[in-house]
């Protein structure tokens, strides 16, 4: 086992005894409170994983609907300079997945897991503004489904700094 794949596994295990937050680090100063529009960039996978759908399409839907769900004004696609309010750009990877990725529509026998990472980028300047990792971990859920609750898990944290 690699040094990352153990400390992907450990992360999965630490989630699996108590529900966290993402782990979140913005730059000193920042906020998410000025931010108007949020811009969804693909979400790259890391994984190496062999999926039987495309799951970066699949995340990337997942955080846009869970923000716009939250009220969140969302663009995809759209150069965040070309927008009037000032724009977060969201770029994300999953870097973690344990499962069967050929069958994500299928409930698995045993333990299920992804970790999330993401970037928060300002949309005028480029310059970052933070990042954040979610990881999710279940016994319950189809593969597919423990990937949309990583990404709802940090969609809503966004959503929860943009309102405090």
């Amino acid at each position: 086992m690699t040094i990352r794949n153990a400390a992907i596994a450990l992360l999965l295990c630490c989630t699996a005894c108590t529900p966290l937050r993402p782990r979140v680090s913005l730059v000193p100063g920042a906020s998410l409170k000025n931010y108007r529009v949020f811009v969804v960039r693909p979400v790259t996978d890391e994984t190496g994983a062999r999926f039987n759908l495309d799951v970066s399409d699949s995340l990337r839907q997942a955080i846009a609907k869970r923000l716009s769900s939250h009220g969140l004004t969302v663009v995809a696609d759209v150069p965040a300079e070309d927008t009037a309010p000032p724009a977060l750009v969201i770029s994300s990877a999953l870097v973690g997945f344990k499962g069967i990725p050929m069958w994500l529509q299928v409930p698995s026998r045993g333990v299920t897991g992804c970790e999330l990472r993401t970037v928060l980028r300002d949309g005028r300047t480029g310059e970052r503004v933070g990042e954040m990792a979610a990881a999710e971990l279940s016994e319950e859920h189809s593969p597919l489904m423990v990937l949309v609750r990583c990404a709802y898990i940090m969609a809503d944290e966004i959503n929860r700094r943009a309102r405090s």
